[in-house]
């Protein structure tokens, strides 16, 4: 069994809900689950937020970002919603997003890819009038906002659907770990827009989209089959795209493949978790990866939230 995340719609809305604890060090998640998401889970709803809070805390514990994400945690009855994330945006020039890329650099990665022969390169990729965006918790991460309290996005999760927790995935079953950490990370900015319309801006491109290739020196902005996550200018192409040419549903997933918290296909009895490549990802797109061997420490924290307008959203659905 199999099922795949749908296409990002746009909306407006204000997101308002109760707050819970949760997370973990110098990066600090703050869900909020919602009484839709405890009544929706019932009996499993404490395993449930348990497993969502393991799935944050990958992020956690491999970023040292000093910000606090803020996540409304959300369920539905039945099955017609798998994974779904609303991911709030903030719009930039080129030149602004590569400043504050540059600013933040810490990693060998981002020195790659800032670097002669990298991925983030001087000159904006896009010819004509077009709009850069990154997601709310990502431009608190590049600088590009200050921190706050306030939502950056929801993530919700359709009781119905057979999920596994914890432990050994169970035959027939979902890693719901796995699903939840697919739909945190978009909320975190792992989104590809990739010549969309936002709202009313047309041509418009996320952080992601700079680093998508078919080969060096040749990118692949928009969508289609061939198109590979590279930090070195295509010469290396370390992952492939989701082809929604073919597939339909998000460009910035990773094709079926190897089993990733990150494609865009989950198969049901296995284990999706979240890979070197995928922090990888993370790394170049705004967040500062711990150096290898030197994992943060895990705190507990109680944080209010806000809420905002302009999100983007994806679905995980079946197939």
């Amino acid at each position: 069994m199999q099922k795949h995340f749908a296409p990002k719609v746009l909306l407006l809305a204000a997101l308002v809900a109760g707050s819970a604890p949760s997370a973990f060090g110098t990066l600090v998640f703050t869900p909020t689950f919602t009484a839709g998401f405890n009544s929706s889970f019932g009996a499993n709803a404490a395993a449930a937020q348990t497993a969502w809070i393991a799935a944050a805390n990958v992020f956690a514990t491999n970023f040292t970002d000093n910000i606090h994400i803020n996540i409304i945690v959300d369920g539905v009855a039945g099955t017609s919603v798998f994974g779904q994330s609303s991911t709030f945006l903030n719009s930039t020039t080129y030149a602004n997003l590569r400043a504050k890329v540059v600013a933040d650099a810490k990693s060998a990665d981002d020195a790659t890819a800032i670097g002669a022969g990298g991925s983030m390169t001087a000159a904006d990729p896009v010819i004509g009038t077009h709009t850069w965006w990154v997601s709310r918790a990502e431009a608190k991460a590049l600088g590009l906002i200050p921190d706050d309290l306030s939502n950056d996005g929801t993530t919700t999760f359709g009781a119905g659907n057979a999920f596994t927790f914890s432990g050994p995935i169970a035959p027939g079953t979902f890693d719901f770990q796995g699903v939840a950490a697919h739909e945190i990370s978009e909320v975190m900015g792992r989104l590809g827009i990739s010549g969309g319309t936002i709202g009313s801006s047309v041509n418009s491109y996320s952080l992601i989209d700079d680093f998508a290739y078919t080969g060096a020196g040749v990118r692949g902005l928009t969508t289609g089959p061939g198109i590979n996550f590279s930090i070195d200018n295509g010469t290396t192409l370390l992952k492939l795209f989701n082809n929604s040419l073919v597939n339909g549903l998000d460009t910035r997933d990773w094709a079926p493949g190897t089993n990733d918290a990150f494609n865009q296909f989950s198969n049901s009895g296995v284990v999706n978790p979240v890979s070197a490549v995928d922090l990888r990802n993370m790394d170049v797109i705004g967040y500062d990866l711990v150096a290898v061997g030197v994992p943060e420490p895990a705190t507990l924290s109680l944080l209010a939230l806000g809420f905002g307008l302009m999100a983007a959203v994806k679905k995980l659905r079946r197939s």
